[in-house]
């Protein structure tokens, strides 16, 4: 998804240029907002995939202490 949205948004870049080269205010406008949803999305998707591997590696550390804990109590 970041991918696509990353796509689109190199798009909406190199539109907005050519509105502005053009000095055409119909492009510009719409491009602008185009531009600021998209950011928006692509801050949202990372802080997504950020929460869902903080919580894989959570769930890791708990596994790996549960073996730990399980590892100790058979030596002892």
């Amino acid at each position: 998804m970041s991918q696509g949205l990353g796509l689109v948004l190199v798009l909406s870049v190199i539109t907005l240029l050519f509105g502005v080269a053009g000095g055409y205010i119909q492009i510009i406008i719409p491009q602008l907002l185009v531009l600021g949803v998209i950011v928006y999305l692509l801050i949202r998707v990372r802080v997504k995939i950020a929460k869902a591997e903080k919580e894989k590696l959570r769930s890791k550390i708990d596994e790996l202490e549960e073996k730990i804990r399980s590892l100790a109590g058979e030596t002892s």
